[in-house]
C-alpha cells in the first residue's frame, strides 16, 4: 500500500512539472527567416516570451543567419543555437534597445548600453548549442571611445543558475560576454575569438559568486579572462580550468584593475597561454580599495609573452559611481602560484605593494622562466612608485632585474625556482626591494656577467637563503646593500672561486611621494619632523587651510598620512558643508586617496579642515595634495 501511495505522489509531480521541462519552440514558427538581411529580433523574442509564457522551454534556433538587435532572456529559458545557426549583430544603433542595468556598477552606461543578448534579475537561464554569436564588430563599431556605443555580445546581471556551453561568440563590437552581479554560472567548452585590437574583452566575471569556467579557448584582441569589482560587491568563488588563451593586446587573466568590492576565493588551473605581444600572462591587481585574498594559480604553461605575472597594489581608488568614493585601502594577501612554466618571455615578472601597504603572503613554487630579451636597467633606487596610475605590468620600464622584481612585500617565500636570461643580459636574476620575511629555497638563474649578482638586496630584512646556486660565470651569489638586517645564508652551492655574500653601499633613495602630477599642493612646513617628513600631529590639532580650487571635474585630495598607532584610525575632512571619512590603517608614511564629493566648475576659495576621529589621536600629516581624477575613462 505504501509503495503504490509513493508511485501515485511521483506521478502527480511529474504531472505538476513547469512546461519548461518539454517545451520546444522553434523560432522559424514565429516568423524569424535567417536570411542575413531581414532583421529577425521580434520573431526571436516572441518566441522567447512565449517559453516564458508557458513557464519556460528550449527556444531552437536552427541553421542560418539572423540579424539581430537586442534579445531578452528570461526566467527558465534555453537559448538553442543548432549548428550552423549564427546571431549577428546589426550594424545598426537602431536597432538595439538601450539598457541601464539596476545593479549599481561602475559599467552602467558608461561601458555599454547596447546588447545583442541582455538579462537581468532572471534565473535559470542558459545559452547551448554549437552555433555562433557574432557581434559583427570587424567591421562596425570601430570608434574606441566612448565605448558604450559599442554594443557588447551577451550581458548577464544579477542573473542566478546560468549555463552557457559550446556556444562559439565572434568578432563581438565590445564586450564578449560580461556577467555582473550573477550567481552560480558554469561556462564550458565556449570559443571566444577576436580579430580586432583594444576594449574587445573576451570574458568579464564581474562583481560574481560561485562561477565555474572550463574547456573553453579565448583568442581576443584586448585581455581575455577577467574578474572585476566594479561596485563594493565582492567577486569571490572562482573556479577556472582546461583553458587554452591568448591575446594580441592585452592580457590572458587578469583579476583588476576595476577593484572596489574586491577578490576572494579565485583558483586557475591548467590553463595555456600563448603569443602576449603587449601585456601579462597572468596580471592580478588590486587599485580601488578592494581586497584581494585566497588566489591560487597552477598548472600553467606560457610561451612568447611580454610579462608572465604582475602582482600588484594601487591607490588610484576611483569610484564606482556618483556620490561615493574610496573609504579605505584593503589588503592583498594570499596569493599562491605553483608549477608555472615560461618559455620566451621579454620582461621580469614584478610583485609590487605600497610603500604603506604592503602585498602580504605570497609563494611562488616550480617556477621556470626563460627570457628572449634585455633592458637597458635603471637604477635600485630608481624605479618610480606610480602609486596612482592605471596599472600594467608596462608600466614599469627598464626594471633593474630580468627575471623577478619585488618591492613592498611582506612574507615572500620562493623555492624551486629557475631563470634564464636573454644572450647580452647585464641585470641580476631578482631584486629584492622592501621586502621582509623572505624565504628563498633551491632558487637558481643564469647569470651573463662576472660582476652582476644573481640576487640584489636592499631595505630588506628577515631573509633566509638555502639551497641556491648559479648558472654562469658570476663572482657573487648574493649582493646587499647596508639597509638590508638578518640575512640568514645555509647550504647554497658555489661555483669555485665564487663568493656568496657580497656588500655595497647603499644607494640614496629618491623622492618617494611626489611621482605623480599636481600643481595644487599645500604642505606643513613648520611641523615637527616624523619620519623624516615636516608634518603636524592631529591629536586635539585639526589642520585647518584654505586654497584656490582650479582643478575642474573630478578632484581627488591625497593626503600624506603616518598612523604611529597600533589599530587602524579614521580621518575626517570637512569642506563646504560637506563630511567625509577614510580609514588610515598603516603605520609608514602613505597616500590617502579621496575623491571629493564636489566639483568646483570655477576657481573659488575653498576652506578645508582635517582632523582625526579619536581625539587621543596619533595621526600625523604632512602633505595634501589635489590632482584630477578621470572618472568617465574606461579600463
Amino acid at each position: 500500500m505504501k509503495k503504490s501511495v509513493t508511485i501515485l505522489i511521483f506521478l502527480l509531480q511529474i504531472s505538476s512539472l513547469p512546461y519548461s521541462a518539454y517545451a520546444q519552440i522553434n523560432v522559424k514558427d514565429f516568423g524569424a527567416k535567417g536570411d542575413g538581411v531581414i532583421l529577425d529580433t521580434h520573431s526571436i523574442q516572441d518566441a522567447i516570451d512565449k517559453a516564458f509564457e508557458n513557464g519556460g522551454g528550449i527556444v531552437d534556433v536552427p541553421a542560418g543567419t539572423y540579424l539581430i538587435g537586442t534579445l531578452i532572456l528570461k526566467d527558465n529559458i534555453e537559448l538553442h543555437l543548432q549548428p550552423g545557426s549564427v546571431l549577428i549583430g546589426s550594424p545598426d544603433y537602431k536597432d538595439y534597445t538601450e539598457k541601464i542595468s539596476k545593479f549599481q556598477s561602475r559599467t552602467n552606461g558608461l561601458y555599454a548600453k547596447y546588447f545583442m543578448i541582455f538579462a537581468e534579475g532572471a534565473k535559470n537561464i542558459s545559452i547551448t548549442g554549437t552555433g555562433i554569436i557574432h557581434g559583427n564588430g570587424l567591421t562596425n563599431f570601430q570608434q574606441v571611445h566612448p565605448m558604450n556605443l559599442r554594443p557588447t555580445s551577451v550581458r548577464l546581471v544579477d542573473c542566478e543558475n546560468v549555463l552557457i556551453r559550446d556556444v562559439h561568440l565572434l568578432e563581438a563590437a565590445s564586450m564578449a560576454l560580461h556577467l555582473l552581479g550573477c550567481r552560480i554560472v558554469n561556462i564550458d567548452n565556449i570559443v571566444i575569438e577576436e580579430n580586432v585590437q583594444f576594449n574587445r574583452d573576451g570574458l568579464d566575471i564581474d562583481c560574481c559568486q560561485g562561477v565555474k569556467l572550463s574547456n573553453s579557448q579565448f583568442s581576443t584582441g584586448d585581455d581575455a579572462v577577467v574578474m572585476k569589482s566594479t561596485s563594493d560587491v565582492i567577486c569571490r568563488d572562482i573556479a577556472i580550468t582546461n583553458c587554452i588563451i591568448n591575446s594580441k593586446a592585452g592580457c590572458a587573466l587578469k583579476i583588476g584593475t576595476e577593484s572596489n568590492g574586491g577578490f576572494k576565493n579565485i583558483t586557475v588551473s591548467n590553463c595555456n597561454i600563448k603569443d602576449l605581444t603587449i601585456h601579462a600572462g597572468i596580471e592580478l591587481m588590486a587599485v580601488d580599495g578592494g581586497m584581494m585574498q585566497n588566489v591560487l594559480i597552477e598548472n600553467i604553461t606560457m610561451e612568447n609573452v611580454a610579462t608572465p605575472f604582475f602582482i600588484r597594489t594601487g591607490i588610484r581608488a576611483k569610484p564606482y559611481m556618483t556620490g561615493q568614493y574610496v573609504g579605505k585601502i584593503d589588503d592583498v594577501r594570499d596569493i599562491f602560484l605553483n608549477n608555472i612554466s615560461v618559455v620566451n618571455a621579454k620582461f621580469p615578472s614584478g610583485i609590487m605593494g605600497l610603500h604603506n601597504r604592503k602585498i602580504k603572503n605570497i609563494v611562488i613554487n616550480n617556477y621556470s622562466v626563460r627570457n628572449s630579451e634585455t633592458q637597458n636597467a635603471v637604477s635600485y633606487n630608481e624605479v618610480p612608485f606610480k602609486e596612482f596610475s592605471y596599472p600594467m605590468a608596462i608600466m614599469f620600464k627598464n626594471l633593474p632585474a630580468y627575471g623577478l622584481y619585488c618591492r613592498n612585500v611582506e612574507e615572500l617565500h620562493l623555492q624551486n625556482i629557475s631563470m634564464y636570461s636573454a644572450e647580452n643580459e647585464v641585470r641580476p636574476a631578482i631584486t629584492f626591494d622592501r621586502v621582509n620575511n623572505l624565504e628563498l629555497f633551491a632558487v637558481k638563474a643564469e647569470v651573463k656577467s662576472k660582476t652582476i649578482p644573481m640576487i640584489h638586496l636592499r631595505n630588506s630584512s628577515n631573509i633566509t637563503a638555502g639551497f641556491c646556486r648559479s648558472i654562469g660565470i658570476t663572482d657573487v651569489l648574493f649582493e646587499e646593500e647596508n639597509t638590508v638586517k638578518n640575512l640568514n645564508l645555509y647550504n647554497n652551492i658555489l661555483q669555485p672561486g665564487q663568493i656568496e655574500i657580497a656588500k655595497v653601499t647603499t644607494m640614496p633613495e629618491g623622492p618617494l611621494f611626489d611621482d605623480f602630477k599636481t600643481e595644487l599642493k599645500y604642505s606643513v612646513e613648520k611641523g615637527e619632523i616624523f619620519d623624516g617628513l615636516s608634518a603636524q600631529s592631529l591629536n586635539n590639532n585639526p589642520l585647518k587651510f584654505n586654497i584656490e580650487m582650479n582643478v575642474r571635474g573630478s578632484v581627488q585630495m591625497c593626503l600624506l598620512l603616518l598612523n604611529d598607532s597600533k589599530k587602524p584610525e579614521k580621518i575626517i575632512i570637512k569642506y563646504q558643508g560637506i563630511t567625509q571619512e577614510f580609514l588610515v590603517n598603516w603605520n609608514e608614511w602613505g597616500w590617502a586617496p579621496i575623491t571629493l564629493l564636489k566639483e568646483f566648475p570655477t576657481d573659488q576659495k575653498v576652506d578645508f579642515e582635517i582632523s582625526a576621529f579619536d581625539q587621543n589621536s596619533l595621526l600625523k600629516i604632512s602633505k595634501v595634495y589635489f590632482r584630477y581624477q578621470d572618472i568617465a575613462k574606461t579600463d
